[in-house]
């Protein structure tokens, strides 16, 4: 069949449009680009042909595409001149761009809603491996299309078009079976350009490439959730080269091992191509085709296009192709930069009507300021995590993030999905706890309660520092072994409810080494329990003043030991009782002396003296309701001075 080219252009707002020339670009995971020069009869109307399809049919291969330019060239004769620069729908997510979280979702899904939230639904995912589920994902000053291009690679996920009359699809797998033959007869002849009559759809030239490659893949990462599991992975071989970035990009051992297997295809997918010439409309990327009748017979094997240009100046057509094995298991490079973020700040969210909104990790949820879809609650974002100036296995410090608060929030890595809280800043609404400039010598750590706050507070102030604690309900000290406070001036101690001081075991010692002490019960009474030996030492005087009763009661002996005199003073009346014996010793003299009456008054008295007992007054009377008798050993005197009376029933005298 002779060499000829037909080719044909179709678009609904545009009638009359007759092809002139033709060049189209396409790869996997590229977005293709045509430009199509097309003559007309009669001017047509450019202003409604933007995002309308337009497919070129060569030799019944269609590629079609959205116009994104048409260009009113100068005319020709009776021709008027036209040129359109085609690209997929795809390409519409090149122009917008996001700032956005997804959360709990694929990458199949995050990608589904791409597409649907910017109107397309030509597009088809043919996965062999279900993805998993990402607890966070940002889109960050990208574009859609850079933002989709990064997940579907990170996912392994390689991406083409299919043609037909007015509609392009995206196709997206993971699997070469995803890969559909040429449009047409899938085999393609290798005749040389040097041959005799060519025949239309024929490979012109020809030649292998062979290029070095790494042959292995590893890759480590973490997971904090799980800080003692050995996330490595490693597939391929070192010999030859290892390619081994970190972070790896995955938070479980399987997921990290078929990382690294489907990396080390992605690594080798170059290694042998296929670079030629033909005159074959149907190569296209992402379908494979037979080679035939070349002469290394190691070539006539299925292959897969990668990479096509086509090319038609009017009269003649012609692609340049790159093509790899079709038995290559074909996976996407990572070309697509992840955003690099830096240090920014958001609010703390929550559930609505809580004050402190955490989990068991003491992570928080924020709300980023350029985050429009947020609802500033609970849904905001992942749990972030929240750094601390220290931290351990059940100790370290802890200071959540509440709701309302603003805080700095930095990235590992730089990674969008990676977000760590490393500190909390002030901001209009959120004032210092100490006003300032007023306060400038003033810190500390002031918490907020319902009623009101706990606080540690320093002032640096000269001559005015201070240290300064306050509990809002309740303060517990608990020391384990010794305490020890040196106060350098005065101390005081105001309680305006009980205070209860217990020493379980052991000593206690109030030294007073100088000065006054003064205990004053203003209202209520004082009690002191000695379970065992009591003893007070005064080296000076005491002094006791009691304003009403006094009462001692002694369940056993009771001795008063004075060096000096003892001076007893009663207003009114003083009593001595023993339920036994009473006993009045004195050393020297004993005198008893009352202004009144002084009485005795016993079943018997004696009173006996060593030497001499004298009894004076101006009246003395013995009486007894028995015997009165006055005995002497030696010599009695009676003497009455004036008269002496002895009186008696009987009265002897001998």
């Amino acid at each position: 069949m002779p060499n000829t080219t037909i080719i044909n252009l179709t678009t609904p707002t545009l009638t009359g449009l007759t092809a002139a020339t033709a060049q189209t670009e396409s790869a996997l995971n590229s977005l293709t680009t045509a430009t199509v020069a097309g003559t007309t009869s009669a001017p047509l109307t450019l202003d409604s042909a933007l995002a309308t399809h337009l497919t070129a049919t060569i030799n019944n291969a269609d590629y079609d595409g959205l116009i994104a330019e048409a260009h009113q060239l100068p005319a020709t004769g009776n021709a008027d001149r036209y040129q359109f620069v085609l690209r997929p729908w795809l390409w519409w997510l090149t122009l917008s761009s996001n700032n956005r979280v997804f959360q709990n979702l694929s990458a199949q899904e995050i990608v589904e809603k791409v597409f649907k939230d910017a109107g397309f639904t030509d597009y088809q995912f043919k996965l062999k491996t279900k993805s998993q589920k990402r607890e966070y994902c940002l889109q960050y000053n990208e574009s859609d299309f850079n933002f989709v291009s990064r997940l579907l690679e990170q996912e392994g996920i390689f991406w083409f078009f299919t043609h037909k009359a007015g509609k392009h699809t995206l196709v997206l797998a993971d699997d070469n079976s995803a890969f559909p033959p040429i449009t047409g007869e899938k085999k393609v002849t290798y005749q040389a350009a040097q041959s005799g009559e060519r025949e239309t759809g024929a490979i012109r030239s020809a030649e292998l490439r062979l290029q070095a490659t790494s042959q292995g893949f590893q890759s480590s990462d973490y997971n904090y959730e799980q800080p003692k599991a050995a996330l490595f992975a490693q597939a391929g071989e070192k010999k030859g080269g290892m390619h081994s970035p970190h972070p790896g990009g995955f938070s479980e051992k399987a997921q990290g091992d078929a990382l690294a297997a489907w990396k080390v295809n992605a690594l080798k997918a170059q290694a042998k191509r296929l670079v030629g010439e033909s005159d074959c409309a149907a190569l296209a990327a992402g379908h494979w085709f037979t080679l035939t009748d070349h002469d290394d017979k190691s070539l006539n094997i299925d292959w897969l296009v990668i990479a096509v240009s086509h090319e038609y100046d009017g009269e003649r057509y012609r692609n340049r192709f790159t093509a790899i094995p079709k038995a290559t298991p074909y996976r996407p490079q990572s070309s697509t930069p992840k955003p690099f973020m830096h240090t920014q700040t958001a609010q703390v969210v929550g559930k609505s009507g809580e004050e402190v909104w955490t989990d068991k990790l003491g992570r928080v949820k924020v709300q980023f300021p350029w985050d429009r879809e947020g609802k500033n609650d609970e849904t905001s974002s992942c749990w972030l995590r929240v750094a601390t100036a220290w931290s351990g296995n059940g100790f370290g410090a802890q200071f959540i993030p509440r709701i309302g608060q603003e805080v700095v929030v930095s990235f590992i890595d730089g990674d969008p999905d990676k977000p760590l809280i490393t500190g909390c800043v002030y901001n209009g609404a959120n004032a210092l706890p100490y006003a300032l400039p007023a306060n400038q010598t003033q810190s500390g750590i002031k918490t907020k309660s319902e009623k009101g706050f706990n606080e540690l507070r320093f002032d640096d102030k000269k001559d005015a520092e201070l240290l300064a604690m306050q509990a809002q309900k309740d303060f517990q000290l608990t020391v384990l072994n010794d305490s020890k406070t040196t106060i350098s001036h005065d101390e005081i101690h105001s309680v305006k409810n009980d205070c209860t001081r217990t020493i379980e075991e052991g000593n206690e010692t109030v030294t007073l080494k100088k000065g006054n002490r003064t205990v004053n019960i203003e209202k209520g009474s004082d009690t002191l329990e000695v379970k065992d030996k009591r003893s007070v030492s005064v080296k000076g005087d005491q002094e006791l003043t009691v304003g009403g009763d006094e009462t001692h009661k002694v369940k056993g002996d009771y001795t008063l030991n004075v060096d000096g005199n003892l001076t007893i003073k009663v207003s009114g009346t003083l009593t001595l009782e023993s339920g036994k014996t009473l006993n009045v010793k004195s050393g020297a003299a004993l005198n008893a002396s009352a202004t009144s009456d002084l009485k005795l008054n016993g079943t018997n008295i004696a009173s006996e003296a060593k030497a001499s007992l004298t009894q004076k007054a101006a009246t003395i009377t013995h009486e007894a309701k028995a015997t009165l008798t006055s005995k002497a050993s030696a010599t009695q005197t009676v003497d009455g001075g004036g008269m002496l009376t002895i009186k008696g029933g009987m009265v002897k005298i001998n």
